[in-house]
């Protein structure tokens, strides 16, 4: 059985993620620390990596990481 792959939900940027193509796939990618993660990692329970590797982030708005989003894509 294949696995499911998942879209990216443009909601996804207020947990800190944009996404990147790659093999026809849609991958997280934190826009802190830039780790890309696997496509599984879509799954809403899973966006614990902001809480574990940027925990003083939480309370940012889904603006300030898009501004961030903004300023590493040059």
């Amino acid at each position: 059985m294949a696995a499911k792959k998942r879209k990216f939900s443009e909601d996804y940027g207020k947990f800190g993620f944009a996404f990147i193509e790659k093999d026809e796939l849609q991958l997280p990618q934190c826009v802190i620390c830039m780790k890309v993660l696997s496509n599984d990692s879509m799954m809403p329970i899973a966006f614990w990596h902001l809480k574990q590797q940027h925990p003083t982030l939480v309370l940012k708005t889904k603006e300030s990481f898009l501004l961030k989003q903004n300023h590493s894509s040059g």
